[in-house]
């Protein structure tokens, strides 16, 4: 930032924001130097817990410390694992929906451009294909699935139902 930006910024009441942003952008570098310290000593406290015969052993603040470390460590790793593959898993759904909305938009121009020519080859009139999905709805607010038309109404179980036919 030139020296007017950030003279604006701080007249604006920016100087928290800039604050937090300067104070984010550390963090992560810390903690990439604080692991790597933590990694260096482990290894070496590893390789001298090795030379110690378990008769002897470690006193049992040193292994408090040491389960500490370890749970802290393991709770900052498999939450950030969480939300990393939370967050690729939203942006490929993201993707997937989008695509798939897009096909389906597509599908379904092609279908109202194809099905408004079509007429009923026996009397003349706008075929079945051609209704709005409302108004192929039948008595009980459903469509009939692919590949079938309903044809009126039945009884069923003393219930009125739409009598959904297969198409040949």
């Amino acid at each position: 930032m030139r020296h007017n930006e950030i003279k604006k910024k701080v007249n604006e009441g920016g100087l928290a924001d800039m604050a937090q942003r300067v104070e984010q952008d550390h963090e992560v570098q810390m903690a990439r130097s604080d692991l790597y310290k933590l990694a260096k000593y482990s290894i070496k406290l590893h390789n001298m817990l090795a030379m110690i015969p378990e008769t002897k052993g470690i006193e049992g603040w040193q292994q408090a410390k040491i389960t500490k470390a370890a749970d802290y460590i393991s709770s900052v790793y498999h939450n950030l694992d969480y939300e990393m593959k939370f967050d690729q898993q939203q942006v490929a759904e993201k993707k997937k929906s989008s695509y798939k909305d897009g096909l389906s938009a597509m599908l379904e121009s092609k279908k109202k451009t194809e099905s408004k020519d079509e007429l009923c080859k026996e009397c003349g009139k706008p075929s079945w294909k051609t209704l709005d999905e409302e108004k192929q709805k039948g008595v009980d607010g459903k469509v009939c699935w692919k590949g079938y038309r309903r044809m009126g109404t039945k009884k069923k179980n003393g219930k009125t139902v739409d009598n959904c036919v297969k198409v040949d």
